[in-house]
């Protein structure tokens, strides 16, 4: 099958698309050597025997694409959407609307909200997908007739699989919680990138450096976002975390002394010493308060330990007698601050099909009025009560 490389046939896909209840979709890209993933091919699926591949290499211009990404009437099926539409919205510049993630409803249908599509299928339809170009370059061209055929897979047997999912769905009662995991895709605030201040958060290896150390640390960050987006480069090959986390420790006030940490090659001072310490000095004169916090070290708490234990034994035996995995309600750090009542408004247990599902009653049961499959002659209710 050719690929779509020219405007008026992808007006005319989207124009079909359109016309359809539901439509799948799936990308193919590389993102080894740039910053920003570089899209190779678009791949769109009317029905099973109606798939079609966008050459997002030849092709300048996907904004016909962004029309039927935001259009609020048919259904855009994926599988572990998020990244997808963060590159699909980045290239059409359209805010997804009305996404179907196969993922995602495989954790209301008593499947792992975790499983690659390849096993998705093999569970629901006993399809076995060929793995032969997991690691092909997708911007080269021409594509082989394996690599086409593997791409149309990806978006071949979607709509069946969503069927079975809302079949299932259906039948356990939860297509409004369905419903309503699937409507934060349609918020355009979860395709924004990070500003550059805010990616000190994702250096690792900061556990034991001070408030002023973290200072440094962030000004060193956002240079090296501004730069590799500048660059188009990973941001790795800009400067590692660990030499960050080095500078910000020695705190260094000249290029020589820069050259005396290791892990910091010739050529990188060479080419950015005057950047790195003017970050050090900027971090060094930012007030105290303005410093980044460090969370307080952590104590240990027996009768906290065991609430949270409780609580998540709790949450385990609800996922499995409803068929919900476990990682589509809180993580035990969700856990522990509903418990703690730490962040309470940003809370997901407090809010929606979480809440009814699991947050009503687990504040119940922590506050020792309600302990549903607890014998209450046992001493299990006392450690539920906050101390």
């Amino acid at each position: 099958m050719p690929l779509i490389n020219t405007p008026d046939a992808l007006e005319t896909l989207v124009h079909r698309a359109l016309n359809a209840p539901c439509v799948s979709i799936d990308t193919e890209f590389v993102w080894e050597r740039t910053y920003y993933p570089r899209l190779g091919i678009v791949q769109v699926g009317l029905s099973e025997n109606d798939c079609h591949l966008i050459d997002a290499v030849t092709l300048s211009d996907l904004s016909p694409l962004g029309i039927l990404l935001s259009d609020p009437h048919t259904v855009k099926i994926l599988h572990d959407a998020q990244q997808d539409l963060w590159i699909l919205r980045r290239i059409t510049d359209a805010i997804p609307c009305n996404i179907f993630d196969t993922r995602c409803a495989a954790g209301f249908a008593g499947m792992s909200s975790n499983l690659s599509l390849g096993n998705l299928l093999h569970m629901c339809l006993n399809i076995q997908l060929p793995k032969t170009e997991t690691r092909t370059d997708w911007l080269r061209r021409p594509l082989s007739d394996k690599q086409l055929e593997y791409a149309l897979n990806d978006v071949r047997y979607l709509p069946a699989l969503r069927e079975h999912l809302l079949t299932d769905i259906q039948r356990r009662d939860r297509e409004n919680w369905l419903a309503e995991e699937l409507r934060k895709y349609d918020v355009a605030k979860l395709y924004d990138d990070r500003t550059p201040e805010e990616q000190y958060t994702r250096i690792k290896g900061t556990g034991r450096l001070s408030r002023r150390d973290m200072a440094i640390v962030r000004e060193l960050a956002a240079w090296r976002e501004q730069k590799a987006r500048q660059a188009d480069r990973p941001r790795t090959w800009i400067m590692r975390d660990d030499a960050i986390v080095q500078i910000a420790r020695r705190k260094p006030q000249s290029i020589q002394l820069l050259k005396r940490l290791r892990g910091i090659s010739r050529s990188s001072i060479n080419q950015y010493g005057n950047n790195l310490l003017n970050a050090v000095q900027r971090g060094l004169t930012i007030d105290e308060r303005n410093c980044p916090p460090i969370p307080p070290p952590v104590r240990p708490n027996p009768s906290e330990d065991a609430r949270l234990d409780l609580a998540m034994a709790f949450l385990r035996g609800q996922c499995l007698s409803e068929g919900i995995d476990i990682a589509m309600v809180a993580s035990r750090s969700e856990v522990k601050a509903f418990i703690s009542k730490k962040n309470a408004t940003d809370n997901p247990l407090h809010t929606g099909w979480r809440r009814e599902f699991l947050g009503a009653d687990l504040i119940a049961l922590l506050n020792g009025k309600h302990a549903i499959g607890i014998n209450p002659n046992t001493r299990l209710p006392w450690l539920l009560r906050d101390t």
